[in-house]
């Protein structure tokens, strides 16, 4: 065998070699693209699988701090909070069960958002619960306002009590003062008189009219009086009442000849009148008469005059019939 024979045979073996080297190559490459594809893919899955899990301890476990944050002394808030504190945890774990094998992870997404709108009810709950919060302080302070005010009010009215009770026991006192006052004006202003003088007399036969003392021949008495000087009384007309009081002590009254009663001082007690005389007062003395001739017959003894101006006693005199 020539040299060259020999090189074309090793040419040819190599040649075979190289295409079998090419062929086990593209076998190996191809082989292990196949079979790096379910690794890449269960990779991905474990990968994810990984992440939602996170993502849900992450949520779970923030509601339930969230709904422990709205936990109060309401009762029937925090029925609710147990109710979905138990829907959150039963949420997890269905998504806890799903998740363990890689074919459920679509339900296991499903069931995440679920899970995540009961964790968007929670946040709900929260922003309810504080605007409720708020809207609580805001009470509260206006409560406490009002209590302040009314407490001032109290104290307010606790004061005016004091001071209308001052006030009315100063009314009084200022009242019993006025009376006081007016009594001493009234008794002040009551105009005196003196020289009270009765005379008995018997009617003539002519008409004409004769002074006597005896009691069984008189026909009637003449009482006449002298007004006295009061500077606080002005000049006009003054009545007076005089009452003639019999022996046994009985006022001489007949309605029909005028007499009458008239209100004793700043009393209201009243008394009877024999009659009644007006005078035309002046700081001057002025002589007032009657002559009363009741048509009865006098009993003997001695009677008494008083003479009253503004109900006060102004004076008082006698006579006697025999």
């Amino acid at each position: 065998m020539t040299q060259q024979s020999s090189q074309q045979r090793l040419l040819a073996l190599a040649t075979v070699a190289i295409i079998a080297l090419l062929g086990l190559s593209a076998f190996l490459i191809y082989n292990k693209v196949n079979m790096d594809k379910p690794y890449k893919k269960q990779s991905a899955e474990l990968i994810e699988q990984t992440r939602l899990k996170a993502e849900l301890e992450k949520e779970y476990y923030e509601a339930l701090s969230d709904l422990e944050e709205v936990r109060g002394s309401n009762t029937e808030l925090n029925a609710m909070i147990e109710t979905q504190k138990e829907e959150l945890k039963k949420a997890k774990s269905r998504i806890d069960a799903l998740m363990k094998d890689s074919k459920d992870l679509g339900k296991a997404q499903e069931e995440i958002k679920r899970l995540r709108a009961l964790v968007a009810e929670v946040e709900q709950l929260k922003q309810q619960n504080a605007e409720l919060q708020a809207a609580n302080t805001q009470l509260t302070g206006e409560r406490d306002e009002l209590v302040l005010v009314v407490e001032q009010q109290k104290v307010t009215n606790e004061q005016l009590s004091t001071e209308k009770a001052n006030l009315s026991s100063a009314n009084e006192q200022l009242s019993q003062q006025n009376q006081n006052l007016s009594s001493k004006v009234n008794v002040a202003s009551a105009v005196k008189v003196n020289n009270i003088t009765a005379v008995g007399y018997k009617v003539k036969g002519s008409g004409k009219e004769a002074d006597t003392k005896k009691a069984k021949t008189i026909d009637g008495v003449r009482v006449c009086f002298m007004t006295t000087s009061n500077d606080i009384v002005p000049d006009g007309q003054e009545e007076f009442y005089l009452r003639i009081i019999d022996p046994l002590g009985q006022v001489m009254a007949i309605q029909d000849l005028g007499s009458g009663n008239f209100k004793v001082g700043n009393s209201n007690e009243t008394m009877q009148y024999t009659q009644r005389v007006r005078v035309d007062y002046a700081q001057e003395p002025k002589e007032g008469c009657f002559n009363w001739q009741p048509g009865v017959a006098f009993a003997t003894g001695t009677y008494t005059v008083e003479v009253f101006n503004k109900g006060f006693m102004s004076g008082k005199g006698s006579f006697t019939l025999k």
